[in-house]
C-alpha cells in the first residue's frame, strides 16, 4: 500500500505540473475543466464568480453557453463573444494565462 500510496503522489505531482505548464490552472484553480455534471457546474460557477467578480446568474448562463468550458467562460464574461473567446485560446494554444495576458492589453 506505501508503494501505491507514494506513486500516486509523484503521478499527482506530474499531472499539475504539466497543467501549470499548459496554462490550465490559474490563481491555483483548475480552469482547464468542462462541466459535464451537476457537482462540476456548481464548482464552474463558484469559479467564475471567483475569477470575474460576477454574480450567479451570469456565471451560470456564461458557462451554458460556453457549454461548461470554464476558460471560455471567464473570457466571455471578461466581454469576448464565444467565437472570440475560442479563436483567442487557439493563437494562445489554450494557454489561459497567456490569453488574458493578451485581453488586458
Amino acid at each position: 500500500m506505501q508503494a501505491g500510496t507514494a506513486q500516486k503522489v509523484v503521478l499527482n505531482l506530474l499531472s499539475t505540473f504539466v497543467m501549470l505548464r499548459l496554462g490550465g490552472v490559474y490563481q491555483g484553480l483548475m480552469v482547464d475543466m468542462v462541466a459535464t455534471n451537476d457537482k462540476l457546474r456548481k464548482r464552474a460557477v463558484r469559479m467564475l464568480r471567483y475569477l470575474t467578480g460576477c454574480d450567479e446568474d451570469a456565471a451560470s448562463k456564461s458557462l451554458e453557453q460556453a457549454d461548461g468550458r470554464v476558460k471560455l467562460a471567464v473570457l466571455m464574461l471578461k466581454g469576448l463573444n464565444l467565437d472570440a473567446a475560442e479563436s483567442l485560446l487557439q493563437r494562445h494554444f489554450s494557454n489561459f494565462k497567456s490569453a488574458l495576458a493578451e485581453l488586458r492589453q
